[in-house]
């Protein structure tokens, strides 16, 4: 896990590199290194700042050459099979997981990510056939952005990276904008906030030709296949158990200390049970965020450790409204982008805590409300799909199952539900002129879509992907890898193509995860009803403690009113009604243009506005 910055020029340039090297150097603490090559007319640069995870030795220093001494590999993340690869390609036994990539595309090519189970990102150069490649994992895990001019070609970790080392100032791309302030979403596609960066897609590889023009080719090495399978519930239980298992196994692999994000819920509880299956229960060690004021899951925590045996940690993330506010805008600075919600504050705050305790390598469970639809509307969303079957007894009686079993039928909030039900929305508009370009993206359940195809839209587009970048930006702003069991190819493969039934079932979300975890947990936390998360007064400290600050944000000296992005008028009345509880307006109405003006004022140097 580290940072990564290149440029394909030409003319060579030293000093970008060293700044980059020190702008990253939170992703890398441990060390750095660049090297220039030149191949026919352009200048390669690439810059590595290094966290030791796997092979902590010298020989795991980065850009690395390949044996051949052909190609070159910028690479930031693990490749959790290394070992059988190394194995099965007969590299060097010593060999760490950069070495066998290296060699991997040296031998294969591109096709290698086929082989892969990781996260990653990396630029690799190959000098005989005159391309730099870069490449994403299949879900997003590891961020990699690139921006062109009429200069060439940069790449960055980190889209601050090239906001603060590319020459030239940058336009806002207020679809994106729009995206985020209407719908909540972040990263729904490969665009970013600003104009004319983009990340490189998740599950595929761009190909720069250094030999004719810098022309591009993007291609897919993953595509999933949704082919539903009906084996017997008992058997796929099993194959769930079998998959999770190797799944976190491979995800232990380090040569640093590890931990686990314990959030009280079924997921990371699920990754904590299935550690102490390889570690002994003191080397199972967990993190989890508490507060004073009983807005956490506190309980199931303490649950859970008990049960284990684990080794805890509990971090109280407490703030006071000043301090919040201070820590939220840290967050933003490092998100790379506005949040909508203080919980990617309190990861900030965890992280750091990690970071002072001696951990580098922490496991989440990030992706399990995805693939075994834990969220509540995935209900919503198969109700659609069995009317639009006419299965009309087969509707009620799984709402009537929910209904009764008081999960998630019972938790349903008007406020959150807008974003899926658009004729809920209030009429209020509060975009401003500027964002008359700005045309809203599908998020609810499309006439050709199942559940299946809805799960996967949400693991591409409307879910996993900004869960990956605020998770990797917060662990990362501390030189802290996040590893996400839950989305190890082969289990996301097998969960897609589960009948629907297996995953809700009597009146139960994600049922099959439940099943697989049942004995190996608490029952309290296998068979939990309610899902809170972590908690915290971000709605109160808009209306009251911040409110003097929002104020003069939005309304007395803003940039996103003055630049056209919101009418002012509209934002006051949407402000004035939900300081009065009125209209069912939702806090993240509020918190996003706020976070949204941070971010702009952070930047307005090298933002044309």
């Amino acid at each position: 896990m580290c940072g990564i910055f290149g440029y394909v020029l030409k003319e060579s340039n030293k000093e970008i590199l060293n700044k980059a090297n020190i702008f990253q150097s939170h992703r890398g603490p441990d060390g750095y290194g660049y090297e220039i090559i030149k191949v026919g007319d352009y200048y390669i640069g690439l810059a590595h700042q290094r966290l030791s995870i796997i092979d902590l030795s010298s020989s795991g220093s980065q850009p690395m050459q390949s044996y051949a001494g052909k190609n070159l590999l910028c690479f930031n993340g693990e490749i959790y099979n290394y070992k059988e690869l190394r194995l099965e390609e007969k590299i060097v036994s010593s060999a760490g997981d950069t070495r066998v990539l290296v060699e991997l595309l040296s031998r294969h090519g591109t096709s290698a990510c086929e082989k892969l189970n990781g996260m990653w990102a990396f630029a690799f150069l190959d000098q005989t056939k005159g391309t730099v490649t870069l490449s994403r994992d299949r879900f997003g895990e590891k961020p990699l952005y690139l921006f062109s001019n009429s200069e060439g070609i940069y790449f960055a970790s980190e889209l601050k990276t090239l906001l603060e080392l590319v020459p030239g100032k940058f336009d806002l791309n207020y679809q994106v904008i729009g995206e985020f302030l209407v719908q909540g979403l972040t990263d729904f596609s490969q665009a970013s906030i600003l104009k004319g960066v983009f990340q490189i897609a998740p599950g595929s590889n761009l190909s720069i030709d250094l030999f004719d023009s810098l022309n591009r080719k993007s291609e897919n090495y993953w595509v999933p296949k949704i082919i539903q399978n009906n084996r017997p519930l008992d058997d796929s239980i099993e194959e769930l158990i079998n998959l999770f298992q190797e799944s976190v196994n491979l995800r232990l692999r380090s040569d640093v200390p590890v931990a686990v994000l314990l959030s009280g819920g079924i997921d990371s509880s699920a990754i904590t049970a299935s550690m102490k299956n390889i570690l002994s229960p003191e080397k199972v060690r967990t993190l989890s965020a508490v507060n004073e004021i009983g807005m956490d899951e506190k309980e199931h925590i303490d649950s859970v450790n008990y049960y284990l045996g684990s080794k805890p940690t509990l971090v109280n993330v407490n703030p006071d409204a000043n301090e919040a506010l201070k820590l939220m805008e840290l967050a933003i600075f490092h998100n790379d982008m506005p949040i909508s919600d203080f919980s990617n504050v309190a990861h900030l705050s965890l992280m750091k805590k990690a970071a002072s305790m001696g951990v580098k390598v922490v496991l989440s469970g990030q992706g399990a409300d995805e693939i075994f639809c834990g969220y509540k509307k995935y209900v919503g969303f198969y109700a659609q799909q069995l009317l639009r079957e006419k299965k009309y007894l087969e509707v009620q009686k799984m709402l009537i199952n929910f209904l009764f079993n008081k999960t998630v039928i019972n938790q349903f909030k008007l406020s959150e539900a807008r974003r899926y039900l658009p004729f809920l929305n209030s009429d209020l508009n509060i975009l401003g002129e500027n964002m008359s370009c700005f045309a809203k993206v599908p998020v609810g359940l499309q006439d050709s879509m199942k559940l299946s195809d809805r799960q996967l839209y949400d693991l591409k587009k409307t879910s996993v992907p900004a869960l990956t970048h605020y998770e990797d930006r917060m662990s990362m702003a501390n030189g802290i890898e996040i590893r996400l069991p839950f989305l190890d190819h082969r289990l996301v493969e097998f969960a897609l193509n589960l009948p629907e039934t297996y995953k809700l079932q009597k009146g139960w979300t994600k049922y099959i995860l439940r099943r697989a975890v049942d004995k190996k947990l608490p029952n309290e936390v296998s068979w939990r009803k309610d899902k809170q998360g972590f908690l915290n007064p971000q709605a109160n400290w808009l209306k009251k403690e911040w409110k003097p600050i929002v104020k003069e944000h939005l309304f007395e000296d803003s940039i996103i009113s003055g630049s056209g992005i919101v009418k002012k008028e509209n934002l006051a009345k949407t402000y004035d009604y939900f300081c009065q509880d009125k209209g069912n307006i939702w806090y993240r109405s509020i918190f996003a243009p706020f976070s949204l003006e941070i971010w702009l004022r952070r930047n307005m140097e090298k933002i044309n506005l």
